[in-house]
């Protein structure tokens, strides 16, 4: 692994310790209302419209720790590291699991269910869900979810999902991005277990590192986070939840083939150490060898692969409100690509080759008898490079990051009132070297290019928590931090909900995004062409964002349905600016300086529940992002690249009635509609394009059928890009990689320009086998 585990070594010198929550509070109830209204665990409802349940148990899943309602539906117990799950049940009433993200107070309804002979009782849960209650607009993507399509890695896990979209970088690497309120997704701030996640020179291909079948859920929100979590977000935060020790089966296998040749192997398994410590090991394999160039071109439409990641979570539960979770991961990929075949010598090739090393932990101390006072702290450690040749240009960077925090969460006075602050701190050390300066038929050595920074920032924050009324909540946060580079960073950010009904809530943000650009690794997709690097003396990324949300919760042909409505606006005071309409055979990075740049985003969505056994989902995103480029003079040339207009999105799935053994056929269907979208300043001579023009909108349909032999036992198979639609000529000048004796080739090849599919039609297969019941473990019992 190549360093990897002596780096592993020198991070375990450095542990230490993380997170603790404040105290959890909530309450047990039945709504009066059966018939009318469907109410989600952890969900407000209001005062009016429901009857406690005194003497429910509220326990810890998987663990002995837990307690009773008193004679109004109250309880109190001791809170857990999060993401975990409350188990909450009574005689005479369905048993629900609410997931533990971190709350304060939870208000949770229990539907009457009575045993019969002659009648099955099942819980339907849902694959997405937003709840009314939290403050932040938060859609939770469950397991469910994400095993409705080919979910391979984090990038590909939202093809079911219409509030973030993902592409292609370039035409050759392969390599997933995502985009969020019509931003890159460099300005989303990713977290993993509510830690740090891919960021930096990780930041694109990091998706990559965390694949499908070890994720238990996906958090995604929209607007700024909170303070807590840092300064970088400007669009939203998505909070990847692994499976743990708690929410991980004993043994779980998942294995995949598709079309283009790509094989993987994805196991989870679970070991009980002791009373005290529960181990979860992850591996992740990966291979594609096959060369695939269904277009002709002479280029790779699929690179070849071999991956391997690893990831081992310990998690200690002790006696006296301690706990404690460390986690080690491991990733090794190989890259390559480009032209293959009987050339004298390839003219353009490239390959990518990583090594990544991470060390995180956190523990939580509860202090007892103090009304759910707590301290707790966070640590990360990684290590990371990255090398890699396009063409006549290589590149080597390597980053090591620290990052601490110690927080303190209680009350302040009142149980209306909590707060969490915390005082955090990191270092980032990059070194980026290559030679992306080169110019694009050298005539010399390419000249070595090098960049290096070295960031050092302490901080501090604050957040309270006000919930004095049953209709609303309001978090306000402020964090302060010291950057050796750029002075001081003041955070502001607000987040507030009001419930106009039981079934209704609005909710607002705004707040502010701070962040270094870190361009040689963010815009990767430039990398997969012959264009000269121009980069200024960049400053960091400022910007302000707010948005509004409604979510309403109603009966439609009495069955369950959710709408969802919300516009969202961001707008940069400094911005680097990635600028490849100037000139075809270049690229140009500088400042915003007194132009403007802005995103305005407004989507509506719809879920309903058709029939008993299929769900339906339809939403409409619109979003008119702009950015005022040198020599941008017309309306056409300020929009941004690689954006749509207008994109729709519906989605079907049906699951038939399982059988004795629990078996069961289910069937997913994914339609997506992306409107024209502007693509970079052609290159008239080679292109072909119309610089005047917008490309054509088109349709991708994706499908899976998958079947449940039984509890545990799946096999699935799927098709992506159903009707085959494939952007046409994506390499620019591919044409001319055969002619030697021209130098146009070299001076004109750009693999960049891509807005759609380049594979086409894919067909995949794959088998799921699970063993045991998660949450059952030794190692939670007193």
């Amino acid at each position: 692994m190549r360093g990897i585990l002596s780096a592993w070594v020198l991070a375990l010198a450095t542990l230490g310790v993380a997170s603790a929550q404040g105290s959890l509070r909530g309450k047990v109830f039945a709504p009066e209302d059966h018939s009318g209204h469907d109410h989600a665990p952890g969900e407000h409802v209001g005062k009016a419209s429901f009857d406690p349940l005194p003497g429910a148990t509220v326990m810890w899943k998987g663990s002995a720790e837990g307690t009773t309602t008193d004679a109004y539906g109250f309880f109190q117990i001791k809170p857990r590291l999060n993401p975990d799950t409350l188990r909450v049940s009574m005689v005479g009433y369905t048993t629900v699991d609410v997931l533990y993200t971190g709350e304060t107070y939870l208000d949770i309804p229990l539907e009457p269910g009575v045993l019969l002979q002659s009648a099955d009782i099942v819980f339907e849960e849902r694959s997405q869900s937003v709840s009314l209650l939290d403050p932040i607009n938060i859609q939770q993507l469950s397991r469910q979810e994400l095993c409705k399509a080919a979910c391979c890695n984090l990038s590909e896990a939202f093809e079911t999902n219409a509030s973030v979209d993902a592409s292609f970088t370039d035409a050759v690497t392969g390599t997933r991005q995502i985009h969020m309120l019509g931003l890159a997704g460099k300005y989303t701030q990713l977290l993993v277990d509510n830690l740090p996640g891919p960021r930096g020179l990780n930041v694109v291909q990091g998706m990559g590192f965390i694949p499908g079948p070890w994720i238990e859920s996906i958090y995604i929100s929209k607007g700024v986070g909170t303070v807590a979590s840092g300064y970088e977000s400007f669009t939203g935060q998505i909070n990847v939840a692994h499976r743990n020790a708690e929410t991980a089966e004993p043994f779980h296998l998942n294995l995949f083939l598709g079309g283009s040749g790509r094989m993987e192997f994805n196991h989870v398994s679970r070991h009980e150490v002791s009373r005290r410590w529960t181990t979860v090991l992850m591996t992740h394999g990966e291979l594609g060898r096959r060369i695939n160039d269904r277009n002709q071109d002479g280029f790779m439409d699929t690179p070849l692969r071999q991956d391997f990641v690893v990831r081992n979570e310990w998690r200690f539960i002790g006696d006296r409100g301690m706990r404690a979770n460390i986690a080690l991961s491991a990733v090794d990929m190989e890259r390559q690509g480009g032209m293959f075949g009987d050339f004298v010598a390839p003219r353009w090739t490239m390959d990518t080759d990583i090594q990544r090393a991470v060390i995180q932990a956190k523990v939580g101390y509860v202090l007892p008898g103090e009304g759910g006072r707590s301290w707790g702290s966070q640590w990360s450690l990684s290590t990371h490079r990255h090398q890699h040749h396009f063409g006549v240009r290589n590149y080597d960077g390597v980053q090591n990051t620290f990052r601490g925090k110690v927080l303190r969460s209680g009350f302040m006075g009142s149980p209306d009132w909590a707060f969490s602050a915390g005082v955090s701190y990191l270092y980032d050390d990059f070194d980026e070297s290559g030679t992306w300066k080169a110019p694009a038929v050298p005539v010399d050595l390419p000249t070595h290019d090098s960049l290096a920074r070295t960031e050092s920032v302490p901080g501090a924050f604050l957040e309270t928590t006000w919930s004095g009324n049953p209709r609303a909540t309001v978090v306000s946060g402020l964090r302060v931090d010291q950057h050796n580079l750029w002075g001081t960073v003041v955070t502001p950010r607000l987040h507030a909900r009001w419930s106009a009904t039981e079934n209704t809530s609005f909710k607002l943000v705004a707040g502010t995004g701070f962040r270094t650009p870190n361009v040689l690794m963010e815009e990767l997709g430039v990398w997969a062409s012959n264009r000269v690097w121009h980069i200024a003396d960049l400053e960091p990324e400022r910007g302000w964002n707010a948005g509004l949300n409604l979510t309403s919760k109603f009966k439609l042909g009495y069955r369950d349905a959710d709408f969802a409505l919300d516009g969202y606006w961001t707008e940069f005071q400094n911005r680097a600016v990635v600028d490849l309409d100037q000139d075809p055979h270049a690229v140009h990075i500088y400042n915003l300086d007194d132009r403007e740049s802005r995103s305005l985003t407004a989507q509506a969505e719809l879920g309903w529940s058709v029939h008993r056994r299929v769900d339906m989902r339809l939403a409409y995103r619109f979003v008119h992002a702009t950015t005022q480029r040198l020599g941008a003079e017309t309306a056409g040339t300020l929009l941004d690249p690689y954006v749509p207009k207008h994109r729709a999105f519906t989605q079907w799935s049906y699951a038939s009635k399982a059988n004795d053994q629990g078996g069961q056929w289910m069937g997913d269907l994914t339609v997506q509609w992306v409107g024209p979208q502007r693509i970079p300043r052609p290159n008239e001579v080679f292109d072909g394009r119309n610089a005047a023009t917008l490309e054509d909108d088109f349709v991708v349909v994706n499908g899976q059928v998958s079947r449940t032999f039984k509890p545990g036992t799946d096999l699935y198979l799927g098709v992506e890009n159903i009707f085959n639609y494939r952007q046409a000529n994506p390499i620019v000048a591919s044409h001319l990689a055969s002619d030697y004796a021209s130098q146009d080739f070299e001076n004109n090849m750009d693999a960049s320009l891509v807005y759609g599919p380049i594979f086409g039609r894919m067909v995949y297969v794959g088998a799921r086998v699970t063993l045991g019941e998660p949450g059952v473990s030794r190692a939670s019992s007193p």
